[in-house]
């Protein structure tokens, strides 16, 4: 009896008698971008749906001509009918109802895109740098590749049905962002929009719990998802969640893998 009360105990303070942790996601990636290590992973190199947040690399693009002087933030771009209509809040998706004639500043797109998830704002950029959406999703497989992307495929700059990517690669994509451009990555974290006099908020749920971005995603095909970072205690997380059912369920298993990868490092 006092062996196995002292096995008992032995159990009860070392880290590994803690149970593994699980989430409900179908696919999770958290890493350390401080360390590049790996805290958790499911399905971390499995092909999925990336819905919305492919406006990351949208953004990563608008992002590299800013930064190389190709573009100004005060420069303006036509809307289309087609980036009016296609991605308008009618048609099931997330909008900035942005109307077709309208003339909208680089800086106003990048809040719709990265804020409110712009579907309107995504084609307008697409149609702004490459003439169409078909010609942008070259530039998208061409910096995808660039950045190291391996498992990544686009067709489209907004995130219906047709993109695949896997959580490392998207993690990857987020690394890039935050590190390659730090002077506009204040876009992800706006609170709010307010364009045409349409008041909106920004998706991502935990920027409430610390996270000072990315973006949100949901299809039908997809689920929901995200790809998030915070930065604590001088290390920066990088979180991907993809495939869960609802919107709760992305926000509360979010907000418990930050805490866990934390906890891992001690922040």
């Amino acid at each position: 009896m006092r062996i196995l009360t002292a096995l008992v105990f032995l159990a009860l303070l070392s880290p590994a008698a803690a149970a593994p942790f699980k989430t409900k996601a179908p696919y999770a990636l958290l890493i350390d971008a401080t360390s590049g290590r790996t805290l958790f992973q499911k399905n971390a190199n499995s092909s999925m749906a990336p819905a919305s947040t492919t406006k990351i690399l949208t953004a990563e693009i608008v992002f590299s001509r800013l930064a190389a002087g190709r573009l100004k933030l005060d420069d303006t771009f036509t809307i289309s009918a087609h980036a009016a209509t296609e991605g308008d809040a009618k048609s099931g998706g997330s909008s900035m109802f942005l109307k077709a004639g309208d003339r909208v500043s680089v800086d106003e797109l990048l809040k719709g895109l990265l804020t409110d998830s712009g579907n309107d704002a995504a084609i307008a950029f697409s149609e702004g740098i490459a003439g169409s959406e078909k010609a942008f999703a070259v530039i998208m497989n061409a910096h995808a590749r660039a950045i190291g992307m391996r498992r990544s495929h686009f067709t489209n700059p907004w995130g219906r049905t047709g993109n695949r990517v896997t959580p490392r690669d998207m993690a990857r994509l987020a690394a890039y962002v935050i590190a390659t451009y730090p002077q506009y990555y204040k876009y992800f974290s706006e609170p709010e929009l307010s364009y045409g006099g349409i008041k909106q908020e920004n998706r991502n749920p935990l920027l409430a719990y610390g996270a000072d971005g990315l973006k949100t995603g949901h299809l039908d095909a997809s689920g929901f998802g995200l790809v998030a970072s915070a930065e604590r205690g001088g290390h920066r997380l990088i979180l991907v969640l993809n495939g869960l059912k609802s919107s709760a369920a992305r926000a509360s298993e979010g907000r418990r893998l930050l805490e866990y990868g934390y906890a891992a490092i001690g922040g």
